[in-house]
Order: C-alpha cells, then sequence, then structure tokens
C-alpha cells in the first residue's frame, strides 16, 4: 500500500483493491529438535549471500495466513465430524403438505404447490380449503419504511438479516468432490519440519564368540535389495570388554561420548519386504588372507584345555601386537543379515509403485510422470497427519543369533552383498554355499517412540531432551531415500 502511490498510473488501475483486514501476518518461532540449532563450524567463513542462505534455517517462520480462509462450510464441517451423520443434526423440517389430513374428504391426492414452514410458526398458514380471511394474523408491519437510512446502515442491516436463522451448513448434504476430480485443491499447509520416515530403535547387547582374542567390532546398515541401494549410513558399535578395549589405548587418547553408543534409530520413508539390516563385523587389520584370520574361530574353543589354551593365548599375543602398529585400521571379518518384514505392516505399503520393466527398461514420458507423481503422493501421505497410520506398530523383539556368515575376501562389494541377500531371501541354501563361524549376537529391535531422550542426531547434536545423567546415548542413523522425499530442507546438514 506504501508502494501504490509511486507506481505508474496505468499499471495502478490494473491492481484491485485488496482487504486489509483479511490478512493476518505474524512472526514464529521456528521449532527445534535439537538443544542447539545446526550452523557451521565457529571460524568457517562463508560468502555473504550463503551466511543468509544459512540464517534462513534459525529465522523466524513469516506466517501469511487468510482469516477468512477457513471458515468455508467443509473446513467447518471437518471440524464438527464425520459427513455421514450430519443429517443427524439438521433442524427438522415440516412442509404444508404434510399438516394436511388424508381423511379429509375434500383431500385429493396429486402435486401441490409446497411452502416450508419452520416447527416454531405462529401465524395461521392460508390453505386450498381455507378462505376466511378474518381468521387470519396480520402480517408483520415493516417498521420504517420511508425513513432514510444511510447506504452503511443498510449494509449492516442486510448483514444481520442474512445471518438469521441462516443454516451453518448449508451445501453439506452435497456429495463431496472427489479429489482427484477437483478444479482447484488448495490446502492451508502446515509449517514446515524436518522429515523423520518410520523410525525403529536397534540396540546391540551381546557379540561374543567361542574364543575372545581380539577386540571386534559392529557395523550396521540397511539394504534394499530391490532397489539395489544402500538406504542408510553405517552405525558403529563397540561392544568389546575393558580387557580388550586396553589393546587400542594408545591410539584412542580420548573417548567421544558419541561413540559410546550401542543403540541406533534408522529412518525408514519407503518401507517394504526387501529391506535387510545387515550387521557387518569387523577387526583390527593384520597380516594374511581374510579366511586364514577367520579359521581360529571356526576350529577352537575357549573351554578347551592343553594345547587348545596354549594357541589361543599366542593367537591373543599376536592380536595384540597387531593393535599396537595397525589399531587405527579395520578389515571385514564375517556378517549377518535380519530382515526387516515382520518390523513393518508392509501389506499395505508393498511397492505401491507401478512394476517396469526393469531399472533401465524402456518406459514413456507419462509412464515416468505417473510414477514420479505416485511417489510424491507416498512421500505426502508419510507426512500428512490424517492418514499416517502406524507402519512401525509391532511389539519389541529380542533376537539371538547364532551363526555368522564368514567374510570371502574376494567378495566385498555392495553388489556381491546383493546377490548374497537375495540368495538369502529366496531360500536358505546360502548358509551350504558360504561358510559360517559359530558366534553369539543378541539384537533388541523396538518402534522408536518420538521422545527417546539422551539422542544424538546425524550431526552429533543432542535431541530434545538430553539429561546428563546418562551414560551410552541413542544415535539418529541418517537416511538414503530410495525415491525422492518432497519436503523442503529445514534444517543446515
Amino acid at each position: 500500500m506504501t508502494q501504490l502511490n509511486n507506481l505508474d498510473t496505468e499499471l495502478a488501475q490494473e491492481l484491485g483493491d485488496f482487504p486489509e483486514d483479511d490478512l493476518d501476518v505474524v512472526f514464529t518461532p521456528k521449532e527445534c529438535r535439537t538443544l542447539q540449532p545446526s550452523m557451521p563450524e565457529d571460524g568457517v567463513e562463508l560468502d555473504s549471500h550463503v551466511r543468509d542462505c544459512v540464517q534462513t534455517y534459525i529465522r523466524e517462520w513469516l506466517i501469511v495466513s487468510r482469516k477468512n480462509q477457513g471458515n468455508s462450510d467443509i473446513c467447518s464441517l471437518k471440524n464438527k465430524g464425520s459427513r455421514k451423520d450430519f443429517h443427524k443434526t439438521l433442524q427438522k423440517q415440516t412442509f404444508e403438505s404434510e399438516t394436511l389430513d388424508s381423511n379429509d374428504p375434500n383431500f385429493q391426492a396429486g402435486p401441490k404447490p409446497v411452502h416450508v414452514l419452520p416447527e416454531e410458526a405462529t401465524r395461521t398458514t392460508l390453505t386450498s380449503s381455507d378462505f376466511d380471511l378474518r381468521s387470519l394474523q396480520p402480517d408483520t408491519r415493516l417498521e420504517n419504511l420511508l425513513r432514510h437510512v444511510s447506504a452503511e446502515e443498510f449494509e449492516r442491516q442486510n448483514e444481520e438479516a442474512r445471518r438469521t436463522n441462516r443454516h451453518n451448513e448449508l451445501l453439506a448434504l452435497y456429495p463431496a468432490v472427489d479429489e482427484e476430480d477437483g478444479v482447484e485443491i488448495r490446502p492451508v499447509p502446515d509449517r514446515p519440519k524436518e522429515h523423520l520416515g518410520n523410525r525403529i530403535l536397534v540396540k546391540l547387547q551381546t557379540l561374543k564368540f567361542d574364543i575372545e582374542i581380539e577386540p571386534l567390532f559392529a557395523c550396521i546398515a540397511l539394504y534394499d535389495i530391490k532397489e539395489r541401494k544402500k538406504i542408510s549410513e553405517n552405525f558403529h558399535c563397540d561392544l568389546n570388554p575393558d580387557s580388550l578395549k586396553g589393546f587400542l589405548r594408545s591410539h584412542t587418547p580420548s573417548i567421544d561420548l558419541s561413540t559410546q553408543a550401542r543403540s541406533a534409530v534408522f529412518s525408514v520413508t519407503y518401507p517394504s519386504s526387501d529391506i535387510y539390516l545387515v550387521i557387518k563385523i569387523e577387526k583390527v587389520l593384520q597380516q594374511g588372507e581374510i579366511g586364514d584370520c577367520a579359521e581360529p574361530y571356526m576350529v577352537l574353543k575357549e573351554s578347551e584345555t592343553g594345547k587348545t589354551k596354549e594357541k589361543i593365548e599366542k593367537l591373543k599375543t599376536q592380536a595384540e601386537a597387531f593393535c599396537q602398529r595397525l589399531g587405527k585400521y579395520r578389515m571385514p571379518f564375517a556378517w549377518i543379515p535380519i530382515s526387516l518384514t515382520n518390523f513393518f505392516n508392509v501389506s499395505t505399503l508393498e511397492r505401491e509403485l507401478p512394476e517396469t520393466e526393469g531399472l533401465n527398461g524402456n518406459r514413456s514420458t507419462s509412464d515416468k510422470r505417473a510414477t514420479l507423481l505416485h511417489a510424491r503422493r507416498l512421500s505426502e501421505r508419510s507426512l500428512s497427519s490424517e492418514d499416517n497410520y502406524p507402519v512401525s506398530n509391532f511389539k519389541t523383539v529380542s533376537l539371538t543369533l547364532n551363526t555368522f556368515f564368514k567374510q570371502e575376501g574376494d567378495r566385498l562389494s555392495d553388489e556381491d552383498l546383493f546377490k548374497f541377500l537375495a540368495d538369502f531371501k529366496r531360500s536358505s541354501s546360502l548358509q551350504r554355499r558360504i561358510k559360517t563361524l559359530p558366534g553369539t549376537l543378541k539384537v533388541e529391535i523396538s518402534p522408536a517412540p518420538e521422545s527417546l531422550g539422551y539422542c544424538l542426531t546425524p550431526e552429533l547434536l543432542p535431541v530434545k531432551p538430553f539429561p546428563e545423567n546418562r551414560n551410552r546415548p541413542h544415535k539418529e542413523i541418517l537416511e538414503f531415500p530410495v525415491r525422492e522425499v518432497y519436503v523442503p530442507h529445514t534444517t543446515y546438514r
């Protein structure tokens, strides 16, 4: 409005007058899940425009809402409840034809002019069988008929008259418009917030083998074998006793809080029966082939005595020497997959995208567009509060795994892993083709609550609430979704 006077006269004529009282403009602080917002590290020099972009992640929301936009019949009907039961709340109407006595000899069947009468009508009605004008009540006199009234007062009186005895839900009984047939759908959007998929909490409790000669480490990630993609970053976990941790003391002068986590929160935006939790076991790098390094775990047991015990002590001494020299480096040792089919309600979500002709198959432009729109609907549905049914609604499950697959030295790539997982899903013959190691791994898998407490983000920022008197934090693991997630970025990463 302040710029309107400075505009070109011809341009100003094309601008319509805007009702100023329709807009409500407010500043609202952004919700922050963490104790401190994610920002670049101190001392990092940024260009001015980059710095301005980063500031948008912590700047207040400027929310412009229209006061009259949410007052339509449909919006108020949604607030009141189901359209199905709405007719029960309507005022009953009495029609003139219903007041006639069908036993009257003058009663004639057939159409008659019908006038709607409120039940509280007090004056007698003129019907086709009643012409006694003297018994009728006079009509209400029109007050101030000839009095001069200003246009503003006239508008006010008309406004009051329109609102008198007015049905709140005038068109509510009309069937709802199908969403696909709607000409234009303009819902008021929620404030953008950080996207979180279907979250599961994985706790590693115990990792043991028949012999204990060196520190071993667990590395967990999610894989989608149908999409042939790794869909999460790695979660590294140290379950070693203090006696074995001492082997690496020279390489770990300080221990960060985040490295003590033994439970991880994984997020899955597009659940399916093809997702596997793969737990890889790693050890400190040592001389020799991977297969040779795993051989003692297949043939020796801690409970045996005599020469076996001497071999174990010798292997322990060798391992300690390798830890002192190469303690910073790791090598693969064994792995084990866990199917997550039972931990998601995939019966309603099973690959809602239409099947295509393979990953590199030929698809028309319309097919690609339909697939993209379908993915977008799935993404939006996972974010909407109305349609968001619980996908991770399983009970806490404790698993004890007693067999590990030995890592083969010539099959270390993700492509090899996807082939193994596909064979593992189809049949159990994988155990006969790949050598196994005896051991024990105890894992607990449960739905992750919204407010977990004492949790770190993938950027290692503390999430509210974050009590200081706990030992081991939980750790959120960053997701790599298999398809686009249509959500604006709201935090600096």
